[in-house]
Parts: structure tokens; sequence; C-alpha cells
């Protein structure tokens, strides 16, 4: 990756995570921009080197090697994107821009940020959308990518996937609309594992378990069971090898298929795609 100029416009904790994680000698500068006051103060304990922290984009001037990262609240893109609107006077003063903000379409952004007064350069502005999920402070995030870009694709492709690389794995999707699948599973899916996680360190507690002793049980099961699952090829054959007839998992599994728990899960995804998509539309 060339030396660019990289910019976090807004720094919450998923921005914070990229940044911490990335290797800042990859880019000539950067720039972490945040209006909350407070958090600036606790950002400003945690840069480093070279990297200037600032209120607004008041005195920047883009150039094409740049890369701004949106990582505001999808209410907040439109604004932001008009600034950067303001920002660009010629062709070659186009960044690359990629948004972490949920629901806000590649579309929408390019619309936001191209007005009529920029309509000459409608097919010079390279936009991706990523979706990481919570694991990226620790490094294990799988970040969904999609990009709409119009020219330089390869480059700029290698310089997103580089970026989220750091936090993790990465996966790209073909069509913009498999983020509202992203989000449903991998976007909302630790939430998912740290509920399950709670009601087994619950279970293991009532039955005699030290909390210590029960979140440490529950946690290497989950994590070694997700390394294994990566290279299992038929998941049910898999369980069936666990289940012993007439043994202990059988019976843990008696319950799940009576209460009908793939149902229940079937119909949580569902839902959370559901809303996905309904954020979707209502930012286009």
């Amino acid at each position: 990756m060339a030396k660019n100029k990289l910019y976090f416009i807004g720094y919450g904790h998923m921005a914070e995570a990229i940044y911490q994680r990335l290797d800042k000698s990859l880019f000539e500068n950067i720039c972490l921009i945040e209006k909350d006051d407070d958090r600036r103060i606790s950002i400003d304990k945690k840069k480093h080197g070279k990297t200037q922290l600032l209120k607004s984009l008041q005195g920047i001037k883009f150039c094409n090697s740049d890369i701004v990262i949106l990582a505001v609240k999808p209410n907040q893109i439109k604004s932001i994107c008009n600034e950067i609107n303001s920002l660009i006077i010629e062709k070659k003063d186009l960044p690359l821009v990629i948004s972490i903000a949920a629901g806000v379409t590649t579309t929408s952004i390019k619309d936001y940020i191209i007005q009529e007064n920029l309509s000459h350069l409608q097919n010079f502005l390279n936009i991706y959308r990523a979706m990481p999920n919570l694991c990226a402070s620790n490094g294990d995030s799988i970040t969904g990518l999609f990009g709409s870009s119009v020219s330089d694709i390869t480059n700029s492709k290698n310089t997103v996937s580089e970026i989220f690389n750091s936090v993790g794995e990465i996966l790209w999707v073909k069509k913009e609309s498999d983020l509202n699948i992203v989000t449903a599973i991998s976007g909302s899916g630790p939430a998912y594992i740290f509920y399950i996680m709670e009601v087994m360190i619950n279970s293991a507690q009532e039955l005699g378990l030290s909390e210590k002793d029960a979140k440490k049980l529950v946690a290497m099961t989950l994590i070694g069971s997700g390394k294994m699952g990566l290279s299992i090829q038929n998941l049910k054959e898999q369980i069936s090898k666990v289940s012993s007839k007439g043994g202990t998992t059988e019976a843990a599994l008696k319950v799940f298929e009576k209460e009908n728990l793939s149902l229940i899960f079937n119909q949580a995804i569902e839902a959370a795609h559901a809303r996905s998509k309904e954020i979707s539309q209502s930012n286009e």
C-alpha cells in the first residue's frame, strides 16, 4: 500500500478498534476527527506518533491518495458527506471513501457527496462499505465488505482489504444487499453467542460451579468448537458422533428439538435481517 493519509471521521469504539490494530507505518499521516470534547480527551491519551486529533474537517483539503473512513452514526452520514462535498474542487481531490455505518448504501453516500456541483466527477469516486463486528477489538472480527468502485478497482480493493485484515478475517460479498445478511449473522452474532454463554454459565453455577470456573468452561468450549467448526464438512454428522445413544448429549438435544430451538434461532436471525433491510431502505 502506498503511503496515504487516513482520516477517521467519527471515533467510536469500532473506529478505535481499527485504529489501535492498524499498521500505522503504512500511512503518511492519520487524522482522527471527533466532535465530542470528552471523547477527544480520552482519545488524546491513546493516540500514536504522527496521529492528529481534530474537532472538525475545517481546514482539510483532500487528495486522491487520501482514505476516508466514515465512522459516524447512520443519521450523521448525510451531513458529513455534505462537508466532504464542500472540500472537493477537482477530480484529483477525490478520496477513497469507506463507510462502517450500518444501513447506508454506497449509492446514497455517492449521492450525498456528488451533488449537482460535482456531477462531472460521478465516475471517479470509489466507495466501499464494511461491516465488522465487536470482536474487532481483539483482532477476531469477520468483516463483510462490498465495493462500489468505478476506477482503480484493484488498488483500492487491496487497500480496503489491508485495513480490515488488521482486525481479523474479511469476506467480500457480490451484492450490497448481502451486507444485510452479514449484519444479521456476524454483525449481531456476538450478542447471540454472549446470550448463549450467559445461559450456560448460569446453568453451571446453579449446578454448583463457581462463576469463574463456569465462565472458563463455557468460553473455552465455544472457542474450541468454533475452531473445529471451520474444518467440519458435515455438522449434523459431527453432532451425532458426540451424541451417544442414551447419553448426556442426546438428553440435552432432545430438549432442544422438543422446544424447536432451531426454529427460534431462524426466526431471530430473520428478524435481524428484516430490520437491517428496513434501515437500509430508510436511508436511501
